[in-house]
């Protein structure tokens, strides 16, 4: 019997193909629902984690994007979920995403996963030096303002944007 570490954030790794293929597909029929993942759907995984690798250090950014780590939930053999940390805000970040985005796979809903990755995230933002993390969300998203919300998320916030076209809350953690 294999023996698997317990759930943790991890940076993929060629090794990890399979286990990306069955974690994107279950988004195949729900792209407005992955966040935090932006590589495109086709590239290699070992294309994936270089560029990744090249984002965390501030190279091959997208106009307009800041340096950002991409984390991974393991769970035994399965990619749970993901979640994107900018290591700064701009403008747009102020506005929409804030210091973290994040998902989880539908089939790993609602067994605390974002809640666990969310924690981790934070202690990655504490080793940036990222001392207040603005983390925003759709205001229907009931599941995501609780996870937020038990993360020690404080409501700033909920109101209209402009650049989401749709009511959004803004939280702040601080570490």
């Amino acid at each position: 019997m294999q023996s698997f570490p317990l759930p943790q954030l991890v940076s993929l790794t060629p090794s990890h193909g399979a286990s990306l293929e069955r974690f994107l597909s279950e988004f195949d029929d729900r792209r407005d629902e992955l966040h935090g993942y932006f590589c495109d759907r086709h590239l290699s995984v070992a294309e994936v984690s270089e560029t990744l690798k090249a984002w965390e250090v501030g190279e091959r950014l997208p106009e307009g994007w800041v340096e950002c780590t991409t984390r991974f939930w393991r769970h035994e053999d399965d990619l749970q979920g993901v979640i994107n940390i900018r290591h700064q805000l701009n403008p747009h970040l102020k506005e929409v995403g804030g210091h973290i985005g994040y998902c989880v796979a539908p089939s790993a809903r609602r067994r605390g996963v974002a809640t666990e990755m969310l924690r981790a995230a934070l202690l990655v933002c504490s080793g940036l030096g990222i001392q207040r993390v603005l983390i925003t969300c759709d205001a229907e998203n009931l599941a995501s303002l609780k996870t937020i919300e038990r993360c020690g998320g404080v409501l700033e916030r909920e109101g209209w944007s402009e650049l989401a076209k749709k009511l959004q809350r803004w939280y702040w953690v601080e570490l």
